[in-house]
Parts: C-alpha cells; sequence; structure tokens
C-alpha cells in the first residue's frame, strides 16, 4: 500500500468519524462499510473515560521537537484536484502551528479554521468546516502525514471527539 492509498483510506476514516459516513457506515453495500475498526488490530489504545489524550502516542516519529512538512493532494474532479503543502511545528509533544507552503484550491475558510482547530485541541480528526470538507481533510491528511500518524491505527474515534 502506497502513501496515496494510505491517505485516501485516512480520508475516508476521517469522514466516517466526523459522522459524514453515518449513512454509508449501516449501507453494507458501500464499501467504506468494510472498514475494520476492532481494538484487536491496534497498536495503540483509546485513552480511558478522564485519561488525557494524547495525538502523539499515534506518531512513528522519534523527537517530539522540530518542524515538520509534508504534501497532500485530493482529486475532487477532472478539473479541481485540492493541494495542500504545509508545515507543522511542534513543540515538546504539541502542534503549536501550521503554516501553508501550498494551498492550491483550498477554500479560505478551511484553510483558517482547520490549523486552528488542531492546534487548540491537540487532536485529529477535527470538525471540517461546513462546504470545504475536502479541503478540510485535505489539511488533517497533510497534518497527519508530517507527524507520521497513522490515524488507522486510532482505536476508539469517540476518544478523539470533542
Amino acid at each position: 500500500m502506497d502513501r496515496k492509498d494510505i491517505a485516501v483510506l485516512v480520508l475516508a476514516l476521517i469522514w466516517l468519524a466526523t459522522g459524514c459516513g453515518q449513512s454509508a457506515k449501516r449501507d453494507e453495500a458501500n464499501p467504506n462499510s468494510q472498514i475494520q475498526e476492532s481494538s484487536e488490530s491496534a497498536a495503540v489504545e483509546a485513552p480511558e473515560e478522564g485519561e488525557e489524550f494524547n495525538l502523539m502516542d499515534y506518531s512513528a516519529l522519534d523527537t517530539t521537537s522540530g518542524v515538520f512538512e509534508s504534501e497532500y493532494e485530493e482529486e475532487v474532479n477532472d478539473e479541481i484536484t485540492v493541494r495542500v503543502a504545509l508545515r507543522v511545528k511542534l513543540e515538546e509533544g504539541r502542534i503549536t502551528g501550521i503554516e501553508f507552503i501550498d494551498t492550491a484550491w483550498v477554500h479560505e475558510a478551511a484553510a483558517r479554521e482547520i490549523p486552528q482547530r488542531i492546534i487548540e485541541s491537540q487532536r485529529l480528526p477535527v470538525e471540517s468546516v461546513s462546504g470545504a470538507s475536502v479541503a478540510s481533510w485535505s489539511i488533517m491528511t497533510a497534518t497527519a502525514l508530517a507527524l507520521e500518524i497513522d490515524l488507522t491505527e486510532l482505536d476508539d474515534f469517540a476518544a478523539i471527539e470533542e
């Protein structure tokens, strides 16, 4: 499985986690319904109620500070491709900044709101911006790629919802 396949899977999981995929989740004919959410295959368990959530528990990085870059593209249709290139600043295991390098076809509201939501909550995924779902998911996916976070390893999406 290459990076693009993983990124598409991550987007599908974000879509399901944010509630957008609830009807698809109930539709067994939908391929997204076959995604396993079993805790048996999870490498890291979600925190118990009352425990503090640490996003970096899901990262493959071997450092807790630095600046990390990534790019992500999502084709919307034949004419539009959302492209996000960004830098994520990490200090002592906390995201302290997200700076855009390139935002081709990224909705302004998503570019403004999603980094703010990620930094404030220290969580992925966060609620997408209404009317800018693809841009929102692309920013979240690029952030996850920069921090080497495999969102498919999250055991319980409810643990990261606000």
